[in-house]
Protein backbone atom coordinates (compact mmCIF):
# COMPACT_ATOMS: atom_id res chain seq x y z
CA UNK A 1 0.00 0.00 0.00
CA UNK A 2 1.69 3.18 -1.08
CA UNK A 3 1.76 5.80 1.76
CA UNK A 4 1.20 9.28 1.59
CA UNK A 5 4.55 11.56 1.41
CA UNK A 6 3.73 13.32 4.55
CA UNK A 7 3.16 9.76 6.26
CA UNK A 8 6.22 8.64 6.16
CA UNK A 9 7.92 10.96 8.72
CA UNK A 10 5.37 10.50 10.90
CA UNK A 11 5.50 6.55 11.11
CA UNK A 12 8.91 7.34 11.20
CA UNK A 13 8.60 9.30 14.57
CA UNK A 14 6.45 7.05 15.28
CA UNK A 15 7.87 3.63 14.76
CA UNK A 16 11.13 5.73 16.71
CA UNK A 17 8.74 6.13 19.89
CA UNK A 18 7.72 2.74 19.82
CA UNK A 19 11.53 1.39 19.44
CA UNK A 20 12.52 3.67 22.74
CA UNK A 21 9.77 2.70 24.57
CA UNK A 22 10.41 -0.99 24.03
CA UNK A 23 14.21 -1.17 23.60
CA UNK A 24 15.02 1.69 26.35
CA UNK A 25 16.51 -0.55 28.87
CA UNK A 26 17.29 -3.71 26.33
CA UNK A 27 20.13 -1.85 23.97
CA UNK A 28 22.48 0.82 23.91
CA UNK A 29 21.96 4.55 22.19
CA UNK A 30 23.68 3.45 19.05
CA UNK A 31 21.50 0.17 18.68
CA UNK A 32 18.46 1.75 19.30
CA UNK A 33 19.67 4.19 15.98
CA UNK A 34 20.37 2.39 13.67
CA UNK A 35 16.70 0.16 14.62
CA UNK A 36 15.11 3.65 14.14
CA UNK A 37 17.06 4.06 10.82
CA UNK A 38 16.74 0.43 9.86
CA UNK A 39 12.68 1.13 10.08
CA UNK A 40 12.06 4.29 8.39
CA UNK A 41 14.19 2.70 5.45
CA UNK A 42 11.90 -0.47 5.56
CA UNK A 43 8.95 2.48 5.41
CA UNK A 44 10.15 4.03 2.96
CA UNK A 45 11.35 1.37 0.72
CA UNK A 46 7.65 -0.18 1.18
CA UNK A 47 6.59 3.30 -0.31
CA UNK A 48 8.95 3.74 -2.98
CA UNK A 49 8.22 -0.20 -4.35
CA UNK A 50 4.45 0.70 -4.38
CA UNK A 51 5.25 4.01 -6.25
CA UNK A 52 7.52 1.64 -8.84
CA UNK A 53 4.82 -0.79 -9.64
CA UNK A 54 2.25 2.24 -10.42
CA UNK A 55 4.89 3.92 -12.54
CA UNK A 56 5.65 0.34 -14.34
CA UNK A 57 1.20 -0.29 -14.81
CA UNK A 58 1.07 3.00 -16.58
CA UNK A 59 4.20 2.50 -18.75
CA UNK A 60 2.94 -0.96 -19.71
CA UNK A 61 -0.85 0.51 -19.95
CA UNK A 62 0.26 3.70 -22.23
CA UNK A 63 3.69 2.70 -23.85
CA UNK A 64 6.97 4.13 -23.16
CA UNK A 65 7.52 7.84 -24.83
CA UNK A 66 10.49 6.31 -26.72
CA UNK A 67 8.39 3.93 -28.36
CA UNK A 68 5.87 6.05 -29.57
CA UNK A 69 6.05 7.31 -33.37
CA UNK A 70 7.84 10.64 -33.62
CA UNK A 71 4.16 12.68 -34.15
CA UNK A 72 2.65 11.55 -31.10
CA UNK A 73 5.78 12.72 -28.87
CA UNK A 74 5.31 16.11 -30.64
CA UNK A 75 1.68 16.47 -29.91
CA UNK A 76 1.84 15.03 -26.41
CA UNK A 77 4.40 17.69 -25.55
CA UNK A 78 2.40 20.23 -27.31
CA UNK A 79 -0.75 20.09 -24.74
CA UNK A 80 0.85 21.97 -21.94
CA UNK A 81 1.98 24.86 -23.93
CA UNK A 82 -0.87 25.40 -26.38
CA UNK A 83 -3.41 24.88 -23.38
CA UNK A 84 -1.14 27.64 -21.30
CA UNK A 85 -1.44 29.87 -24.45
CA UNK A 86 -5.26 29.46 -24.92
CA UNK A 87 -5.98 30.32 -21.18
CA UNK A 88 -3.77 32.98 -21.41
CA UNK A 89 -4.77 34.36 -24.64
CA UNK A 90 -8.82 34.16 -22.99
CA UNK A 91 -7.40 36.17 -19.81
CA UNK A 92 -5.95 38.80 -22.14
CA UNK A 93 -9.15 39.06 -23.61
CA UNK A 94 -10.63 39.73 -20.77
CA UNK A 95 -8.70 42.34 -18.90
CA UNK A 96 -8.82 43.94 -22.24
CA UNK A 97 -12.42 44.24 -22.39
CA UNK A 98 -12.71 45.30 -18.84
CA UNK A 99 -9.67 47.86 -19.23
CA UNK A 100 -11.40 49.63 -22.29
CA UNK A 101 -14.87 49.57 -20.60
CA UNK A 102 -16.75 46.84 -22.99
CA UNK A 103 -18.84 44.96 -21.09
CA UNK A 104 -18.06 40.70 -21.27
CA UNK A 105 -21.14 38.59 -22.31
CA UNK A 106 -23.89 37.88 -20.27
CA UNK A 107 -23.03 35.35 -17.08
CA UNK A 108 -19.38 36.14 -17.66
CA UNK A 109 -18.37 36.28 -14.28
CA UNK A 110 -18.15 32.66 -13.97
CA UNK A 111 -16.12 31.78 -16.70
CA UNK A 112 -13.74 34.38 -15.75
CA UNK A 113 -13.18 33.29 -12.23
CA UNK A 114 -12.33 30.21 -13.68
CA UNK A 115 -9.83 31.44 -16.38
CA UNK A 116 -8.05 33.03 -14.00
CA UNK A 117 -7.81 30.22 -11.34
CA UNK A 118 -6.38 27.93 -14.86
CA UNK A 119 -4.36 30.60 -15.23
CA UNK A 120 -2.80 30.75 -11.45
CA UNK A 121 -2.81 26.78 -11.87
CA UNK A 122 -0.66 26.74 -14.97
CA UNK A 123 1.49 29.63 -13.74
CA UNK A 124 2.24 27.45 -10.84
CA UNK A 125 3.24 24.98 -13.30
CA UNK A 126 5.23 26.77 -15.22
CA UNK A 127 6.83 28.88 -12.85
CA UNK A 128 6.92 27.03 -9.45
CA UNK A 129 4.39 27.58 -6.51
CA UNK A 130 7.04 30.04 -4.69
CA UNK A 131 6.75 31.95 -7.48
CA UNK A 132 2.81 32.19 -7.52
CA UNK A 133 3.01 32.79 -3.68
CA UNK A 134 5.58 35.79 -3.99
CA UNK A 135 3.89 37.82 -6.24
CA UNK A 136 0.95 38.53 -4.64
CA UNK A 137 -1.45 37.23 -6.65
CA UNK A 138 -3.29 34.43 -4.07
CA UNK A 139 -3.99 37.56 -1.48
CA UNK A 140 -6.43 39.19 -4.33
CA UNK A 141 -8.12 35.52 -3.49
CA UNK A 142 -7.97 35.85 0.17
CA UNK A 143 -9.54 39.32 0.13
Amino acid sequence: MALPAAAIPIIGSLVGKIIDKVAKNKVDDKTREELKTAAMIAVSDEDQEDIRQFYDFVVRYEGAAADMPKFVQVLRSLVRPVLTFVFAGYMIYVVQVWLLGDTLPENADLSVKIIFAINLLTLGFWFGERAVERSGILDLFKK
